[in-house]
């Protein structure tokens, strides 16, 4: 009779563990491997480009607003007087750059100056030297230093912009604070303009 209830919890024993759940493995989904699928191409970081002409240094829209004022090309690659226009080349033309001037035909008021130029470190020292002569106000940001006045009715506003590898300047005749706020915009177009 022990045998037989041994027997029947082994039976009960058995029948139990067979009636346990089985644990499942919930379903991983493989995505199907394309042997044809390339890596997405990495975007290169914009390079810095020197115009050779005072058409490429900024953008249409601001040629066409230059225009609008009546201010033409005097000065510059593609200028009505070309690089004749100044008695001595400019700073940044004396470095590899050009310098492009708008202005009124007969009057040298309310003209625009825009030079662009590539900076090496002994091109920067030099910069650097002159812009403390001149006492401009220094500002440093994570990409670019850059070097200003306001001017007013008597003083031009003056900004020059130094990255890595250029050089942007923006001279406005009258200056003030109106024509300090153009020049920074007039200065992030043609550095928008120049790095391709």
């Amino acid at each position: 009779m022990q045998v037989l209830s041994r027997i029947a919890l082994v039976a009960i024993v058995t029948l139990l563990g067979g009636c346990a759940a089985e644990p499942v493995a919930s379903p991983v989904a493989t995505p199907p491997s394309d042997v044809n699928e390339s890596p997405a191409p990495t975007q290169a970081a914009p390079i810095f480009v020197q115009p050779e002409d005072c058409d490429s240094v900024v953008p249409q829209s601001r040629l066409d607003e230059f225009a609008s004022l009546g201010l033409i090309l005097l000065g510059g690659p593609g200028g009505k007087y070309g690089t004749e226009y100044q008695l001595e080349p400019s700073p940044e033309e004396q470095v590899g750059g050009i310098t492009c001037i708008w202005g009124f035909d007969e009057s040298d008021i309310s003209s625009v100056t825009i030079s662009v130029a590539p900076l090496s470190a002994d091109v920067r020292a030099q910069a650097l030297d002159s812009f403390a002569t001149q006492g401009l106000d220094e500002n440093l940001t994570e990409n670019s230093a850059t070097y200003a006045t306001s001017g007013d009715e008597d003083q031009p506003a003056i900004l020059n912009v130094l990255r890595d590898d250029n050089w942007i300047s923006v001279i406005k005749t009258v200056g003030g604070d109106d024509s300090a706020t153009d020049a920074a915009a007039i200065a992030a177009e043609v550095a928008a303009t120049v790095y391709r």
